[in-house]
C-alpha cells in the first residue's frame, strides 16, 4: 500500500479502542475507514504529525465549533508525552503495525490512566481495558 496516514501521537491510544461510539456523520466515516484500513492492513504506513491529522478531517470540533471535546492545547501537550513516552519524533514514518508494537510493549493500564485519565472518552469507559495485559490462562 503506497498512502501515507498523517496521524498525531495520541490516537495511537484511541485507534486500537475505538468503537465508532460518538462520532456520526463524515468525521465517523473517516474515524471508521482509517480504523478499518488499519485493522485490515497493519502494513499501512503512518507519518507522525502535529495538530489536525487524517481522523481530524471531518471533525466539528476541530473545526472550532464545539470545542469542548478537542481542547487543542491539551491534545498537544498530550501528543507530546505519547512521543516522549515511546520515542517517537514529528515526521516519522512507519508501519502501524510497528506502532502497535511499540505501543503494546510499554502500555499498561496505569500508563492509560496518566495519559488518558482525564479523556471523556475513557471516562465513560470506551477504552479502558484497552491496554490492560490479558494473563495467560
Amino acid at each position: 500500500m503506497s498512502e501515507v496516514l498523517n496521524i498525531r501521537a495520541h490516537h495511537f491510544l484511541c485507534l486500537p479502542g475505538y468503537q465508532g461510539n460518538g462520532y456520526d456523520g463524515a468525521h465517523k466515516t473517516s474515524w471508521d475507514t482509517v480504523s478499518q484500513q488499519l485493522k485490515e492492513h497493519p502494513d499501512t504506513f503512518v507519518r507522525i504529525v502535529d495538530g489536525q491529522d487524517d481522523l481530524c478531517k471531518n471533525c466539528p470540533n476541530a473545526q472550532g465549533k464545539n470545542g469542548i471535546k478537542c481542547n487543542m492545547g491539551f491534545l498537544a501537550q498530550l501528543d507530546e508525552k505519547v512521543k516522549d513516552m515511546f520515542g517517537f519524533k514529528t515526521g516519522m514514518v512507519m508501519t502501524w503495525e510497528a506502532i502497535m508494537e511499540k505501543v503494546r510493549s510499554v502500555m499498561n493500564k496505569d500508563n492509560h490512566k496518566e495519559l488518558c485519565g482525564n479523556c471523556e472518552w475513557r471516562r465513560a469507559g470506551l477504552c479502558e481495558d484497552t491496554f490492560e495485559k490479558k494473563k495467560a490462562a
